[in-house]
């Protein structure tokens, strides 16, 4: 049965869902343009309002005291990349052009450790800024915050298949199965670094080949 608290913030959130959906547009052009100013070709940018189905399950969760402020992905937006270096590139931009609250920002891949593979991604929680807030057009984003998920296009892979995974069978899986899973995902992290290396390597040799050229060696 669901709290008299979690029914109060699904009732507010219901009313202010529209609102939220408008933030997480407001976000997604923003980090479009910047990129596309940049030259990062990303693979997709997207964004959304949690739905109220979500949000609903999530507010009465035993760990959320007071949820409304407690829950802070409410407007999401998900940057996907091609490689890890870009997801990167990608995130110091972020953290130039939005306030981030570096307290409930997570990076997935920091948490493995050294010695664990699995789920790498980078979860922003931020705000736009006073600076923009002060325009009158985002008067209404006051108090309001968003969350970014910036991974390349071989985490998210992972990402759809773990959460599939979870939501078809949440018992506890055989030992042949874990270390399966979990040899699959340290190749993935690989093939991304490999990935990262061959376009280094390209820019590298597509520099050299132009200076080349211009001194006349076209052969």
């Amino acid at each position: 049965m669901i709290s008299s608290k979690a029914k109060e913030a699904v009732g507010w959130y219901s009313k202010n869902r529209v609102i939220y959906q408008t933030l997480a547009k407001k976000v997604e052009s923003i980090v479009r343009e910047i990129l596309e100013s940049k030259s990062i070709n990303c693979h997709s940018i997207t964004s959304r309002a949690k739905p109220i189905s979500s949000y609903k399950e999530k507010a009465s969760q035993e760990k959320y005291k007071n949820p409304r402020s407690e829950i802070k992905d409410m407007a999401g937006i998900r940057v996907i990349t091609y490689t890890d270096s870009d997801a990167k590139r990608v995130s110091e931009i972020v953290e130039g052009i939005f306030e981030i609250d570096l307290k409930h920002s997570i990076d997935k891949a920091k948490q493995l450790g050294v010695d664990r593979v699995g789920y790498r991604s980078i979860h922003y929680v931020g705000t736009l800024g006073r600076g923009r807030l002060k325009l009158p057009e985002n008067t209404m984003f006051k108090d309001m915050c968003f969350e970014i998920q910036i991974r390349s296009i071989l985490q998210h892979a992972w990402a759809e298949f773990e959460h599939d995974r979870n939501y078809k069978f949440k018992g506890v899986l055989p030992t042949d199965m874990i270390r399966r899973l979990s040899i699959l995902a340290g190749s993935l992290e690989l093939i991304d670094r490999e990935f990262d290396s061959i376009s280094e390597a390209i820019d590298v040799y597509a520099k050299d080949v132009g200076e080349k050229a211009e001194l006349g060696d076209l052969s």
